[in-house]
């Protein structure tokens, strides 16, 4: 490979070499070992000959596997990065009269640019490379065996989907990504910055991935980043394989002296590549329920049935929809939950109570009048009895259901949408009486968290409550088959 770029006049250095062989390496089956290969390097070191080498290797040495014609698509954000590459191309292959024997046809025009070869036996069309600059719709309509994107840095989705798709039918496809490191809230990098995660992880779900970066030790960590010494010179070295041949030291010093971005961002970013991965994002604390151990106290088996059951409604606003949970004691300790139908509106509601509180042999029904106006009324005519909470009955129930969760003495069955209203679910104070839930997020429902804690509260509540003293039996009747004999004339007593 090197030799036969040599005999055409690109003379690589050693680290351009290294790298092009790990973008070109095959695995045992003789197909890329890397489908998507990505190269982050400064600006002037010499990437653009890799490029060049990369083009050529593909456009005259590399074949498919069948006959069929192979195409190469190079792509860059701006025009004049791709005229520059293809002129680079062309220019070489000018100057190799074997190379130029293989040409049917050079393209430099503006609706058009890029060379195909003549066709080789077996094919009706020859090989080619075209040079296209990326919009959300260039590259539709025809199908490509390897992409290249230059400038990834500026590569937006909308460009890479328009793109990538046309080598979905390719089964020894290639994807190369070369680029700079980008300007926060300035470049498009979302699909760079990916490759760049993927790269780096190196686990082997992403062992199909081919990541070459050139940056100081600790670029990568958000902490470690921001102390590297920018005015070492081994950090210089470090990010510019080409120092002392394209990049000079005595430039470099002039660029770190005259960057007048704030703490010389503009120098890391530009000459060192400095690009940490984000930080890993922490979890939001809303409330204090820790759903670490709320997510330990799952249990397929906690489901809540049985004598006991209490039954709790929480509305959203405006009664948009309504939610029913259930509780019920499981041991000395521990109180089971569960949600059971969160629904639209509201007129199915009564109903619904009434079906359970039947089901569970006249069950306890718990809720906030406040919260439940709207269906208050409903309930009354449906007969359906309830225990209306006060304030401090809330701000109690919110307590002991998140002490009690915390406590890891609240299983309850895997129910996604009980974990993620939990999660979601901020706090308000309802006067001094405490906290209660509240809705952080309005695509995600709070009642559901709401209705859990009152059912919890209202097994508790049901516990304390002293039991009603059953009526004495009424005394037993005396039926006409049993009549005791008397002395008494029925003729003539007086009733």
């Amino acid at each position: 490979m090197n030799s036969w770029l040599v005999s055409i006049g690109v003379v690589l250095d050693p680290w351009q070499r290294r790298d092009l062989a790990a973008w070109m390496a095959v695995d045992a089956s003789g197909n890329w070992a890397a489908t998507e290969v990505g190269e982050l390097v400064a600006r002037q070191n010499g990437k653009g000959e890799i490029l060049l080498a990369y083009d050529l290797l593909h456009l005259f040495v590399i074949r498919r596997k069948d006959s069929r014609p192979k195409t190469v698509v190079h792509t860059s954000h701006e025009v004049k990065t791709n005229t520059e590459a293809l002129q680079k191309l062309t220019s070489t292959v000018r100057a190799n009269p074997d190379l130029m024997a293989r040409v049917s046809q050079i393209y430099e025009g503006n609706n058009e640019q890029g060379i195909r070869l003549k066709p080789r036996p077996g094919q009706r069309r020859g090989d080619r490379i075209k040079f296209i600059a990326r919009s959300k719709n260039s590259g539709r309509g025809f199908t490509a065996d390897v992409i290249i994107y230059d400038e990834a840095q500026e590569l937006s989705q909308a460009s890479y989907r328009a793109l990538t798709f046309t080598a979905t039918t390719v089964k020894n496809r290639q994807e190369v990504f070369t680029g700079t490191v980008p300007e926060e809230g300035v470049n498009d990098a979302e699909v760079f910055e990916g490759l760049r995660d993927r790269g780096r992880d190196g686990s082997r779900k992403n062992k199909r991935t081919c990541w070459v970066e050139y940056s100081p030790v600790g670029s990568d960590d958000p902490k470690l980043a921001k102390k590297i010494d920018l005015t070492d010179e081994k950090n210089w070295e470090a990010a510019n394989p080409a120092i002392d041949v394209r990049v000079y030291r005595e430039t470099t010093s002039e660029e770190l002296n005259r960057d007048t971005s704030p703490d010389k961002e503009g120098f890391a970013r530009e000459r060192l590549s400095i690009w940490p991965n984000r930080p890993a994002a922490e979890a939001v604390k809303r409330s204090e329920l820790d759903l670490t151990v709320w997510d330990r106290s799952v249990s397929d088996d906690a489901g809540v049935t049985g004598d006991g059951v209490v039954l709790a409604l929480a509305l959203g606003k405006a009664g948009a929809f309504g939610t029913i949970a259930k509780a019920v004691r499981v041991d000395s300790e521990q109180v089971a939950v569960e949600h059971h139908r969160t629904d639209k509106g509201t007129r199915w509601v009564a109903e619904e109570l009434k079906s359970l509180k039947a089901e569970y042999r006249n069950a306890l029904v718990v809720l906030d009048a406040k919260n439940a106006a709207a269906v208050i009324s409903s309930l009354e005519t449906a007969k359906v009895k309830f225990l209306s909470m006060n304030l401090d009955e809330i701000a109690a129930a919110q307590a002991l259901f998140v002490e009690h969760v915390n406590a890891g003495l609240v299983p309850h069955r895997p129910q996604a949408e009980v974990r993620k209203s939990l999660e979601f679910a901020t706090t308000r104070n309802i006067g001094r009486a405490g906290v209660t839930w509240e809705q952080s997020d309005p695509k995600i429902p709070v009642s559901i968290a709401q209705a859990v804690t009152w059912a919890f509260w209202g097994v508790l509540k049901s516990e304390a409550s002293p039991k009603k003293e059953l009526p004495p039996p009424p005394a037993p009747r005396t039926l006409p088959g049993d009549v005791v004999p008397s002395d008494i004339d029925l003729r003539i007593v007086r009733f």
